[in-house]
């Protein structure tokens, strides 16, 4: 009986030691499993969303709404005012997510990115941050690589310094809803601020949402002796100093 009694004793022991170090364990471990399974849980109802540099807030709503969160046209409506300072970028939504929710994220992403570095560079360049980003919003749409946004750039502000229109067919575009080329000669005459080849300056305000480089781009020109450019069909950007050369350009390159 002694030696049963001992033995129990020794079986209850250990059972309270292993049990004790599994309560350890889960008390050790239950942070981390919860934390985990919540982060599925999140991930479970967010979506990654990729907004493209020089996207306008129509193709952003255009995004929204082709994922089923919400329709292009109520994005419009929220985020027209902020045109220019959405900041193109990978971001994680909500799936049911507002187009205030999407605009805050996006614009509060714009401000951390333009520091006060950025902010002292416009200061000394004698500009405002909004004609920097109008600026940007239009070299976007105009030209393609980092390289012919710094020269075309530098023309663009060149002409503005000199009262030249800037005759650039993105603002028109943007209010117009037409490609480039499909513009007519009475689309050049349509009477809006944003028709720079009626009106002086620069349009009243951004055209689209640029990236972080091409910002930098506005800030930075590259001086040229240019006056004038266009980009052929392949995207490529041609440059001329007198407007003989530019109408050699055009028929060169845009037959």
């Amino acid at each position: 009986m002694e030696e049963n009694k001992n033995y129990l004793n020794r079986y209850l022991i250990w059972t309270a030691v292993i049990a004790a170090f599994i309560l350890l364990y889960v008390f050790i471990k239950l942070p981390e499993i919860v934390g985990r399974k919540n982060r599925e849980l999140v991930a479970s109802r967010e979506i990654a969303v990729t907004i493209p540099e020089g996207f306008n807030v129509g193709q952003i709503g255009e995004t929204f709404e082709k994922l089923g969160i919400f329709s292009k046209n109520v994005f419009v409506s929220a985020a027209q005012s902020q045109e220019g300072y959405l900041f193109p970028d990978t971001y994680r939504f909500y799936k049911d997510a507002k187009p205030e929710d999407v605009i805050k994220k996006m614009r509060d992403h714009f401000d951390k990115k333009i520091t006060p570095e950025i902010l002292d560079q416009i200061k000394l360049k004698h500009k405002t941050l909004r004609d920097i980003i109008i600026m940007a919003s239009i070299l976007e749409e105009e030209v393609k690589s980092a390289e012919d946004r710094k020269i075309v750039a530098g023309i663009l502000w060149k002409r503005l310094e000199r009262s030249i229109g800037l005759n650039v067919d993105a603002a028109l575009t943007y209010i117009l809803g037409k490609a480039s080329h499909a513009l007519t000669a009475e689309d050049l005459k349509y009477d809006s601020p944003y028709n720079t080849y009626r009106y002086r300056g620069l349009p009243p305000g951004p055209i689209s949402n640029p990236g972080l480089d091409t910002i930098l781009a506005a800030i930075n020109p590259i001086p040229s002796p240019y006056f004038y450019y266009l980009t052929d069909k392949d995207g490529v950007a041609h440059y001329a100093a007198t407007l003989e050369e530019h109408a050699l350009n055009k028929f060169k390159y845009l037959r």
